[in-house]
């Protein structure tokens, strides 16, 4: 975990709460640890933090830093603009 963490909004956290809350098996896309890009189609299944940094944990047992979401279903995360998935089909 070598990057210091970057906290996200409130209007996302809000946003991962939901989806917890409603556990859909929606496409997320993040970065790993190496900033390897990944997507996954997953449960959202909880938030927790570890040493004071938020996690999603899914149902698959992966757990994504928050600051490392990229997408979740057709929301993108902090950091990224609809411009960024320009060219994703």
């Amino acid at each position: 975990m070598g990057q210091t963490y970057k906290p996200v909004e409130p209007g996302f956290w809000a946003l991962l709460e939901d989806l917890v809350a409603k556990r859909p098996f929606i496409r997320i896309q993040y970065f790993s640890d190496i900033r390897e890009f990944i997507t996954v189609t997953a449960v959202p299944k909880e938030l927790f933090e570890r040493n004071g940094v938020p996690f999603l944990r899914l149902a698959t047992g992966e757990e994504i830093r928050l600051d490392r979401l990229v997408r979740l279903g057709d929301k993108h995360g902090p950091g990224y603009s609809e411009e960024y998935f320009k060219c994703d089909i």
